[in-house]
């Protein structure tokens, strides 16, 4: 790769500079940063805040918490971690909607912004790992231009065109699996790899490298609330520089030979306008974001409506019966057991929400699974009912990143539902699902064994 493609796609040099602290770090440095922030979500936790709880991801009912996380005093309320907290599906819709509140911490002044010599300091994760490197922090004009950009490729309009290929690849895949199996192993994150690399383009001889990213990337969206190990936070950051290594050169090769792939299209598009951004930069972040957010929102999507249709051999029933009801049933999974259960915002400035006086800088949580199940707007929210009307206040994908994403993970999903109940009808779970901890985003699954014969 040149000198120039290159400079197109690296970040700004104060992202530069940051990501050079953050490498630089010894394990003995970033392990000790990691610990005193999981230290502090510990010692929030033992008051019995929910939201603290939450992050603490431990052995806790994820569920009853996001219950007592809405069904708290008021509407909007502070955590003893800090952060202002929703579960109620108004005001999450508000906050979400609001584009006052952004992804990305303001630099403010101070060297707690960037190094962190006080162990007794209460660290940012953001400036403790480098996600700026994988675009999990940019700006709302950075997203709705990528969304823009990839629109005749990731848009709901887009879906038909890559059906014939999601069915071919769901139903190998299915009609290889064994007796027994693993969901997310041997089917969801396999299908969700596989179409992420289909739509970059990732020639043959670079998808097993492709895949292992895809599997370390898999923490990202946890690791922005909640700290990983230190093993895990060095795969992750490693995973994000081969990724963008990998992306980059995608991107250069379809520069000179562009191809119907995602990446050719955002380079094509050219949306950037006075941005200050280029073809070449929106097409890496868009092809970063694919691996690091789209492989693991979409087997996490499957995973979750599986697991709730499996949940309710009624509603697997009528799956079987009616096939076309696989939209409704990811529909209802989104609402449900979304796969992306926190968004997280920060206020650029100082702002009014829900009666609250919220100051800038400060962050704001809406607890998407719990406003999915607000009983103020869901009749019998905790049931799960394939048939409820689509798009009723669905909410799981107001986010940057699930929007990006939106109609990638349901193609996915709804191809995995009905090749799975016509495949494998006496589908039944092994045993419980276990799942990772440390996972308050996306309550990650490490393995869910299912068996395929009555």
């Amino acid at each position: 790769m040149t000198d120039t493609e290159t400079d197109e796609t690296t970040p700004a040099a104060p992202e530069q500079d940051r990501r050079t602290q953050q490498i630089q770090q010894t394990d003995s440095e970033l392990g000790r940063h990691l610990l005193t922030a999981r230290g502090f979500h510990w010692i929030y936790g033992t008051s019995g805040d929910p939201y603290a709880l939450t992050l603490r991801a431990e052995s806790d009912d994820p569920v009853v918490l996001a219950r007592r996380i809405r069904e708290a005093e008021t509407p909007l309320w502070q955590s003893a971690a800090g952060a202002w907290v929703t579960g109620r599906h108004a005001v999450a819709a508000e906050v979400l909607a609001d584009p006052r509140l952004s992804l990305r911490h303001a630099d403010l002044p101070g060297p707690q912004r960037h190094v962190f010599s006080d162990a007794w300091s209460n660290p940012l994760l953001c400036h403790i790992i480098p996600l700026d490197r994988a675009f999990l922090h940019a700006s709302g004009a950075d997203h709705a231009r990528w969304e823009r950009a990839a629109a005749p490729v990731l848009g709901a309009g887009a879906a038909d065109g890559h059906r014939k290929h999601a069915e071919r690849v769901h139903q190998e895949t299915a009609d290889g699996l064994g007796a027994s199996f693993d969901l997310m192993a041997d089917y969801s994150r396999p299908v969700a790899t596989e179409a992420a690399a289909a739509l970059l383009g990732v020639p043959d001889a670079q998808r097993e490298r492709f895949a292992h990213a895809c599997l370390a990337l898999g923490v990202a969206l946890d690791a922005a609330l909640c700290p990983q190990p230190l093993a895990v936070t060095r795969r992750l950051t490693e995973a994000v520089e081969d990724v963008r290594a990998l992306v980059a050169d995608l991107v250069a090769a379809r520069r000179t030979e562009p191809g119907d792939d995602l990446l050719s299209t955002v380079l094509r598009a050219d949306t950037s306008g006075g941005s200050g951004a280029s073809a070449a930069e929106d097409a890496l972040a868009v092809g970063v974001l694919t691996a690091a957010v789209g492989v693991e929102f979409a087997a996490g999507l499957i995973n979750n409506a599986v697991e709730a249709l499996l949940a309710h051999p009624r509603q697997w029933a009528l799956l079987g019966e009616s096939p076309e009801l696989a939209a409704g049933a990811v529909e209802e999974t989104l609402r449900h057991a979304p796969p992306v259960r926190l968004e997280s915002r920060i206020a650029a400035e100082d702002l009014t929400l829900a009666g609250q006086d919220v100051p800038a800088g400060a962050q704001v949580v809406v607890h998407v699974g719990a406003a999915g199940r607000d009983p103020e707007v869901f009749l019998a929210p905790d049931h799960f009912d394939l048939t409820r009307p689509v798009g009723q206040g669905q909410l799981a994908l107001s986010g940057p990143h699930t929007s990006l994403f939106g109609a990638f993970a349901r193609l996915q999903a709804e191809t995995a539902v009905r090749t799975l109940r016509e495949r494998h009808p006496h589908l039944a779970p092994a045993d419980g699902v276990q799942r990772r901890m440390r996972s308050p985003v996306l309550g990650g699954v490490l393995r869910f064994t299912l068996t395929t014969s009555a």
